[in-house]
């Protein structure tokens, strides 16, 4: 077989194996877990059972999943006494306030921008919802984008740890080192809301800031505080500071305070299943991010024509506790946008994550929540502590997360070709900012068909080369053939006949694979781009109503038909047609194709942006073919070759 084929087949192979290798080492590691640890999953069960039996559900609330905490509880709300609380060797601090009556309506007040509308509530003193005031919550609707919205507790919520999980034998939690996954008991996760109602304080309060005030069981006040961003600070950023201050007579010990980071749109009805991959909670410990899927909490029905089984939800929550507080920031997402929690001075000790369950569109959508952990120590008698916080609610545009710094970048998600998703990003980007101008409405489009051109123009060169190196070899097909029936007997000896064919007549074989190392890394790098950049959200092109979904046109019962895929793949065919076919193996033959209709398969559902850019490669190539095939070469170099073998055989 032609090493060309083979080294261009392999190359697809590995394209094929990245693209679902993660997916693969995922159910690798939960099946290694199960089987390590069974005793998690029977324990997470049971932990579940009595979760639902304790859970308390509020009639304003939307459901959540059945890992929900319980709101209220005897215990809890009737406990006089404030202070450390041991159990399993951690220690839980503050007694939580009574739950409020289900039908309690608390004021609200706001806080707004260009960018961005801050309702704030006296439930807890936190953020109820955040409006995206730029971004439409979905294609051709008026209403903006609300983060969230639906959520069973407001953004930045005050937790601590159950009073009533903390001595409960069936109470256990998922937690992780390095290492292995463990489930421990009692420490009472899930968390429960610490303060009730935080009245405003109109003394503090203006039009860029708002302040509550609320008091916990045993003589803690805490005032809340939230700014928006000014000057050249980031529009999306909240800046917030809750000052502890102790009016009892005790030192008291803040040891297990739970933030709450707040929680993402679900993905929308027609959105792909990609859309789940990037559904998460990430957490940057100063080394690296790491995600906590909501997809974890979620059951799956059969797919691939029942191949794939269906599978149980894995999980209720997922609760973590570091060996020594290393969290920078946290952050709860989905595809396009993003809320990041990042404490000024301190570090997180742990985490708690759980899937949330609401009606969407009569069908019952899950998203995740997630909330921080800080030990804040002792705070005396008479003083106070401050924890200062900045809020992020926002798009996830790459320059803009990048300027926040800390590497909050990697909420992008890139994956293992980030290096050329970012440069791919600043160029579309770049040169998004000259098109816009001249088409407003389709300027993505025309950008990607734009740095498309580009493209091809850099590789121009080396795609003639392989263009014309191909056109040779099939010249040489009789010659080849002659030499490898005479020299069948002796592999050695025709490799070494072949090379000095080759050199005769100016043939470079691994020419067909350079331009590859330019375009194959920049096609993997568009999906990562079209995927999760929020630029793309929503950019219409011709029929195209969203670049970064699938382009379809109509359903044919659950069947989306999508035009853009069978662009892509009519194109391949028509390239691979008018290419020489230089091998007189079949096989390579035939599985050059049968490229096409696996590449069919295996993009059908990507975003319209990649495969618009992928389409006018194609037939910027094919034109290219075209101008190859009509040139003449020289003089006949095949005939001189061959015959100047077949006199030096003789001789010998």
């Amino acid at each position: 077989m032609d090493k060309k084929f083979t080294i261009l087949g392999v190359i697809c192979i590995v394209a094929a194996i990245l693209l679902g290798i993660q997916s693969y080492q995922q159910t690798q590691k939960a099946l290694q877990d199960q089987k390590d640890h069974p005793e998690l999953y029977a324990a997470a069960k049971s932990a579940s059972t009595a979760a639902k039996a304790s859970t308390t559900a509020t009639a304003s609330a939307p459901s959540a999943s059945s890992g929900t905490a319980a709101t209220g509880n005897t215990s809890a709300s009737t406990s006089p006494t404030m202070g450390a609380v041991i159990a399993n060797g951690l220690v839980a601090t503050l007694t939580p306030a009574a739950p409020p009556d289900a039908s309690t309506n608390f004021p609200t007040r706001e806080l707004t921008n260009d960018y961005i509308d801050v309702t704030l509530t006296e439930d807890g003193g936190a953020i109820k919802t955040v409006t995206l005031k730029k971004f439409p919550a979905n294609i051709g609707s008026k209403d903006p984008l609300v983060f969230n919205a639906y959520a069973p507790r407001p953004a930045l919520t005050l937790s601590v740890p159950d009073p009533a999980r903390l001595n409960d034998p069936l109470a256990t939690y998922w937690s992780w080192t390095t290492k292995a996954v463990v489930a421990t008991g009692s420490v009472g996760v899930p968390p429960v809301p610490l303060l009730g109602q935080c009245k405003l304080d109109a003394s503090l309060t203006t039009n860029t800031s708002v302040t509550f005030r609320g008091m916990a069981p045993g003589g803690l006040e805490f005032i809340r505080t939230y700014t928006l961003s000014s000057g050249d600070e980031d529009p999306y950023v909240i800046h917030h500071t809750t000052t502890i201050v102790n009016h009892s007579g005790d030192a008291v010990p803040v040891l297990r305070l739970f933030v709450n980071a707040g929680m993402p749109p679900a993905p929308l009805p027609q959105t792909s299943s990609i859309s789940l991959y990037y559904l998460d909670f990430t957490y940057f410990n100063g080394e690296s991010a790491n995600y906590v899927l909501a997809s974890e909490f979620m059951a799956t029905k059969p797919s691939l024509f029942g191949l794939i089984a269906a599978r149980p939800k894995q999980k209720d929550y997922v609760y973590a506790t570091r060996p020594s507080p290393d969290l920078h920031w946290v952050s709860v997402k989905d595809t396009f946008f993003a809320a990041v929690l990042t404490p000024k001075g301190i570090l997180g000790s742990g985490f708690y994550v759980r899937g949330v369950e609401f009606p969407n569109n009569g069908t019952l959508a899950t998203t995740v929540s997630g909330d921080m952990e800080f030990n804040l120590g002792l705070v005396p008698p008479g003083t106070e502590k401050k924890l200062d916080l900045d809020y992020y609610v926002g798009p996830k545009e790459y320059m803009r997360l990048d300027h926040l710094g800390d590497s909050k970048d990697l909420i992008m998600q890139f994956g293992i070709f980030g290096g050329f998703s970012k440069i791919l990003l600043v160029a579309l980007i770049a040169i998004h900012n000259l098109i816009a101008p001249l088409s407003p409405a389709w300027g993505w489009g025309w950008t990607i068909i734009a740095f498309t051109i580009i493209i091809k123009g850099v590789t121009w060169p080396l795609t003639a080369i392989q263009a014309r190196s191909a056109k040779r070899m099939q010249q040489l097909s009789a010659p080849m053939k002659a030499l490898k029936e005479k020299y069948k007997d002796n592999p050695q000896k025709y490799q070494t006949e072949v090379m000095e064919l080759y050199k005769k007549n100016k043939i470079n074989p691994v020419a067909g694979c350079l331009p590859m190392l330019i375009i194959f890394p920049i096609f993997l790098a568009f999906i990562s781009v079209m995927r999760t950049s929020s630029e793309m959200r929503f950019q219409p092109f011709f029929w195209i109503h969203d670049l970064s979904a699938p382009d379809t046109l109509v359903h044919i019962g659950s069947f989306a038909v999508n035009l853009l895929p069978l662009l892509m793949s009519s194109t391949s065919v028509i390239q691979m047609h008018m290419m020489p076919a230089p091998s007189a193996d079949p096989g390579a033959q035939r599985m050059m194709k049968f490229m096409p209709l696996l590449m069919l398969g295996i993009f059908y559902n990507m975003p319209a942006g990649m495969l618009l850019y992928y389409t006018c490669l194609n037939l910027f190539t094919i034109l290219q073919q075209y101008l190859v095939n009509r040139r003449k070469d020289g003089p006949a170099g095949p005939l001189a070759a061959a015959t100047a073998i077949s006199s030096k055989a003789k001789r010998r």
